[in-house]
């Protein structure tokens, strides 16, 4: 397609005099594709954030979306045919899925009772479901709300049920349908969902773990079930700290192995314990600054595209993580083996927001520096550790 038939078209000439009191129009690019993008390359005449309200709107209006980018000393506003409107939710599929997953839940805590009913099995899962889901649900929701205080077209979580795994559920996902509107918005939406579960999630650490009982898994384990062997949840610096501050010790106990033990009947905070254990472990995972997740939104609203490298190195760590724990036998490798993976084939580097030109703040840079210090006390290097049960 000849681009001379563009350059002199109705349309640009419109998208074009949208700009007049807001850039200094030095130079323009007709990109070519299904439906052809228009670059303008120009000086703002006022700040980049106040003057991308003005020319998104004003785009919009022509049935076009505006993205702003800094390039070198000039800015550059490129206008892409389409708009995107938010959609009628269908809350009842959230619902149904959120109900699905509760009793998912319920069955991987659930321990059976002596002369128990199947119902008295489901419903000693609930502690174990109830704190779980309200992790969950607390880091989710935190998104949504966030996200429709931008005016950012979201969906209501989906949560994800899977029976027969140990936490009876892969947790839950947001449909984003349009790109984020500033490194502002991105930093907040992307923060809000790991601080609400971590805030949701410590109280409830600290209160399973004063009602559970500590001791060898000798000490536990029925004389019909005794191996010689057991696995146990892998600690975080938290989660130490956490078992320091209940016990007045450090668990595991590194000369007798004593620790912790999260099963019902013998420990009755034990299924809270752990639905905590995995919310912060969870919280650790999405604070990964990769792709995505929400440490990719936090580090691109931080770095920009500098995350990008950022996100390769995590890659890289992960990747060597997990072999270093094949090499010492730990059946745990496949974790981040998984991640490594999964962050490669969904993709490291994060999309600029609309506005990638805007600026985040002092506040936020702080904020964002106290994520990295929680996912330092969140992360778990070994997330299962075999240990003797005598």
């Amino acid at each position: 397609m000849d681009d001379s038939l563009w350059t002199s078209s109705p349309i640009l000439d419109r998208l074009r005099s949208q700009l007049g009191d807001l850039m200094a129009v030095e130079r323009v690019e007709v990109r070519q594709g299904a439906e052809p993008a228009f670059a303008f390359y120009g000086r703002l005449y006022d700040d980049p954030d106040r003057a991308f309200e003005r020319i998104s709107e004003r785009f919009a209006a022509l049935g076009y979306t505006a993205l702003l980018s800094r390039q070198k000393d000039l800015y550059q506003v490129i206008a892409v045919r389409g708009v995107v409107r938010a959609q009628a939710p269908r809350p009842w599929v959230n619902l149904i899925l959120f109900l699905a997953t509760l009793l998912t839940v319920m069955l991987a805590g659930a321990a059976p009772l002596p002369g128990g009913t199947f119902l008295s099995m489901l419903l000693s899962g609930l502690p174990f479901a109830a704190a779980l889901m309200g992790i969950l649900l607390a880091h989710e929701l935190a998104h949504y709300f966030v996200a429709r205080r931008y005016g950012s077209p979201v969906s209501l979580p989906y949560f994800v049920p899977m029976p027969f795994s140990i936490l009876g559920t892969m947790g839950a996902i947001i449909f984003q349908r349009a790109p984020m509107r500033d490194r502002r918005s991105l930093f907040d939406i992307g923060i809000a969902g790991p601080l609400a579960g971590f805030i949701v999630a410590v109280p409830l650490l600290v209160l399973g773990l004063l009602f559970t009982r500590v001791g060898r898994p000798s000490d536990f384990l029925p004389p019909g079930e005794q191996t010689a062997v057991v696995f146990q949840e892998g600690n975080s610096l938290l989660y130490m700290a956490a078992k320091y501050l209940v016990f007045g010790r450090v668990l595991p106990d590194p000369k007798t192995g004593e620790d912790v033990w999260l099963s019902l009947p013998q420990s009755p905070g034990g299924p809270v314990v752990f639905a905590a254990w995995a919310g912060l472990l969870v919280t650790a995972l999405n604070l990964l600054p990769i792709g995505q997740l929400d440490g990719g939104h936090v580090a691109y609203a931080l770095l920009g595209r500098r995350a990008w490298k950022l996100a390769y190195l995590a890659i890289g760590l992960l990747g060597a993580l997990g072999v270093y724990l094949w090499v010492m036998g730990n059946p745990a490798w496949p974790t981040w083996i998984i991640w490594a993976g999964l962050g490669l084939l969904f993709g490291p580097r994060h999309p600029p927001p609309l506005n990638d030109a805007s600026r985040i703040g002092p506040g936020r840079t702080i904020l964002g520096i106290l994520m990295v210090i929680i996912w330092i006390v969140t992360f778990v290097p070994v997330p299962l550790v075999p240990v003797p049960a005598r």
